[in-house]
């Protein structure tokens, strides 16, 4: 950051105030003694010398008043006018980093969902004709697109690839992290996460009529803190901080400007573009039968009637759950 004085400083403020205070006194104090002298000895010599020495002398004199005076009344203005434009300059500093780094909301970690926290994240998707998501589930997801009314909603879904067994390693690792998850074994918790899986992809079925589009982007090595972009933010929920030992982690919202936002949209971006990334559409057309066979695709596990039926009474039992925990609400306007 460059702190510059303005042009109109340096007209107020002559060569004599750039100097320190005490250069400045020194020098003052010279004049007034040399101009003195000139004119002392201007008074011993004849008449023609002493107009020219006296001419001097007083030039001397009146030029040292007028610095001395000219100092005093502008040294406090050339002051207050390098510190407004420090102070301007520092608040559009902090103002630019303000929005590049620092979050507009903080939600810390809890073991229930918050309500505050879910009331701003669906007020944002509510206004948001797109969205991108990175994590594990969409269980959560799905839930609030079945609260849309006449949307065209672009969703664009990265998962972790179920078909690749090491893709899941670093989500079971913070979940055995977790107090509630100390009775259970590895194996048993990666079952549950698939579970969770398929049931989120299943809830996105039936809420395809709620969307323009949904496109599920299935990578082998996921990230494991979860991203959520919306038109006009960025949310970011902290998986890989271990120590925080609770079901739903930190999270931090920033702005569309943000540099986070930028980052996260390009990188997404980068991952639908990848030749290892698996690419599913479910759109309002699509039938139960063609979901059975793209759920095959997807997850490398039969779609069987009976699996349908188990997977989506798990997600409404979620979904249900999770509107009345956090007080969900459907879209107040059409879109």
């Amino acid at each position: 950051m460059s702190l510059r004085t303005p042009d109109r400083t340096r007209m107020l403020n002559p060569w004599l105030g750039q100097l320190s205070r005490g250069m400045q006194v020194l020098l003052l104090v010279c004049s007034l003694l040399v101009s003195l002298i000139t004119i002392w000895i201007g008074s011993q010599l004849s008449n023609g010398w002493r107009e020219g020495a006296n001419a001097v002398g007083l030039g001397l004199l009146v030029s040292a008043v007028f610095g001395v005076a000219q100092s005093v009344v502008t040294d406090p203005i050339s002051k207050e006018i390098l510190r407004q434009s420090i102070t301007e300059e520092v608040r559009a500093a902090l103002n630019g980093m303000h929005s590049s780094y620092i979050p507009t909301h903080e939600f810390p970690p809890s073991n229930h969902p918050g309500i505050g926290f879910n009331a701003l994240m669906t007020e944002d998707l509510y206004t948001s004709s797109t969205y991108w998501y990175r994590g594990i589930h969409t269980k959560f997801c799905a839930t609030r697109f079945s609260m849309l009314r006449n949307s065209n909603l672009q969703a664009h879904l990265i998962l972790p690839d179920p078909t690749v067994p090491y893709s899941l390693d670093a989500r079971l690792e913070y979940r055995a992290a977790q107090a509630g998850e100390a009775q259970r074994t590895l194996q048993e918790i990666r079952e549950s996460t698939l579970r969770s899986i398929w049931a989120g992809l299943v809830g996105l079925f039936l809420v395809r009529n709620r969307c323009g589009s949904i496109e599920v982007l299935l990578v082998p090595t996921p990230s494991l803190d979860r991203f959520e972009i919306f038109q006009n933010s960025a949310w970011v929920t902290l998986f890989t901080d271990m120590d925080q030992g609770t079901t739903f982690p930190s999270t931090m919202r920033f702005p569309q400007q943000s540099l986070i936002y930028r980052m996260q949209e390009a990188e997404c971006l980068a991952i639908r573009r990848s030749p290892s990334t698996r690419r599913f559409e479910i759109s309002r057309a699509t039938t139960e039968q063609e979901f059975a066979s793209l759920f095959a695709r997807m997850t490398g596990q039969d779609l069987t009637p009976q699996l349908l039926v188990e997977l989506t009474a798990a997600y409404e039992g979620t979904a249900d759950r999770f509107r009345s925990a956090v007080q969900l609400h459907p879209s107040p306007w059409p879109r």
